[in-house]
């Protein structure tokens, strides 16, 4: 979208008009003011109208090609589409007798074809100023956008651009299957405001066998006149897999052609990012225990807190208004899954749910700051195991790890299905939300039991290994 300076006219001096000295007003004599002829006055008069048309005209044309880039994006989003078309009717899957894969016409699979970068570029745009109805969609109680309404846009637009990597020669779909496996990061890097326009685009910028890594950004649109923004609004990385439409083995998708260095290494800052992750994974508490340093970490914890826990002989000493016990800073909500919210798999959409979890850890987070926090990024977490229509979904949120100094803190949200009829519940994921509050009180939360413990050194491990991943991302950002 071309930009353009605002005009300004340099202003005249009031004695010189048209390259020749006009009278000037005779000294000593107040309340006169030196005129232009009326000829002369009238032609600066054509040239400023003329110039505020010219502006106008080109305000008109960048917004008529902002709008014309906003239906083509849709259009390309219906097309890869994660989400049901408007006539898919959920009651009609209801009353099938045989599976979907045996009423469909088996495709086959088309040869793999070597894909640029640039091949899944897709874009679309967030327009709360210019329309008002999407706006009021998107707008929280204090005049803010609603981040849990945007991480929703965001997986829909990773899918779409993996359905895009992974179509064939001709763009048509391939009999490919894909399902967000794991969400690396997001982080915002400037507040969103209801009073712009954001393009948010996304590309690949990794192809495994049959995992696909994809970047995406949001970023203010400049109003006519305006410089863009050196860095973006937001950037988030998505992990999807590919499973054959049939079979539901991995699927090979189509691999990545690197065309430059700068690709080169931007597909080499992705492999430190999953270098970072597997290591995380090898050390997961629920497989090894604390470190040496963790170890020292829990003690010390135990010996700074350990007067303010009730004894056998009934002792207690309540701690200081600066701490807060890692139990008691719970708080859930239970939701039932409708049609209304499932993807083209007619499993609940993941977008979906990490919109219920950003609201949930944003009401603790006020909770436990008395205050309003700002959301700061969502760390790496996996999705396990999928959300079937008409689940009962419990969401439990607890600030597991806080940094007073800084004044940040993390919210753990975990995602559990219960089965009514069995009496069970099985856990689906947990999202990691980080949270800042410099108007508001941050505590320091300390667990006092061994589980709590795991979840204190887990917060801590993320907080860490997400500054990491942070600073990579913006090294992306630079390539």
């Amino acid at each position: 979208m071309s930009k353009t300076a605002t005009l300004q006219r340099p202003i005249a001096d009031p004695t010189v008009v048209g390259g020749r000295a006009t009278a000037s007003a005779p000294s000593g004599v107040a309340g006169i003011k030196t005129t232009a002829a009326p000829a002369d006055l009238a032609h600066q008069v054509d040239e400023t109208i003329g110039t505020h048309a010219d502006h106008l005209k080109i305000v008109e044309e960048e917004h008529k090609c902002m709008l014309e880039r906003y239906a083509e994006s849709h259009k390309i989003l219906d097309k890869y589409s994660v989400m049901p078309g408007k006539s898919s009717d959920y009651m009609s899957i209801l009353q099938r007798i045989t599976s979907e894969n045996a009423s469909d016409v088996r495709r086959k699979k088309q040869p793999l074809v070597l894909k640029k970068i640039s091949d899944s570029f897709i874009e679309t745009f967030l327009l709360f100023k210019d329309n008002l109805s999407l706006r009021e969609q998107y707008v929280n109680y204090y005049g803010d956008i609603r981040l849990g309404k945007v991480l929703e846009d965001l997986d829909r637009l990773a899918g779409a651009v993996a359905y895009k990597h992974a179509s064939d020669a001709n763009g048509d779909l391939a009999p490919i299957v894909f399902v967000t496996a794991s969400v690396d990061r997001i982080d915002l890097k400037t507040n969103l405001s209801p009073n712009k326009n954001y393009r948010i685009f996304g590309t690949v910028t990794y192809a495994g066998y049959s995992s696909l890594e994809i970047c995406i950004q949001a970023q203010s649109v400049p109003a006519p006149g305006e410089t863009a923004d050196p860095e973006s609004n937001l950037v988030g990385r998505f992990t999807m897999v590919g499973r054959d439409k049939y079979t539901g083995k991995a699927s090979q998708v189509n691999p990545l052609l690197l065309e430059d260095e700068s690709q080169r290494r931007l597909v080499k800052v992705s492999e430190q990012i999953k270098e970072h992750k597997k290591k995380a994974a090898e050390s997961d508490l629920s497989k090894r225990p604390p470190s040496a340093e963790e170890r020292l970490v829990i003690h010390q914890l135990w010996l700074d807190t350990s007067k303010y826990q009730g004894s056998m002989y009934g002792s207690h000493v309540s701690p200081p208004s600066d701490i807060v016990w890692l139990d008691q800073t719970t708080m859930e909500s239970v939701t039932v899954c409708f049609p209304s919210e499932r993807n083209v798999h007619n499993k609940i959409f993941g977008g979906y749910l990490m919109r219920l979890a950003h609201e949930l850890s944003f009401a603790n987070g006020s909770v436990f700051t008395k205050s309003r926090p700002s959301y700061v990024s969502l760390d790496d977490f996996s999705f396990k195991k999928p959300v079937n229509i008409g689940s009962i979904l419990r969401l439990k949120s607890q600030v597991v790890y806080s940094e007073p100094e800084s004044k940040t803190f993390q919210v753990a949200v975990s995602a559990d299905v219960i089965d009514n009829m069995k009496n069970s519940t099985e856990r689906t994921n947990t999202f990691y939300f980080n949270f800042c509050c410099p108007s508001g009180v941050v505590r320091r939360v300390v667990p006092r039991s061994y589980e709590d413990m795991m979840k204190y050194l887990e917060g801590r491990r993320r907080a860490q290994t997400g500054k990491i991943i942070s600073k990579l991302q913006s090294a992306m950002q630079k390539q």
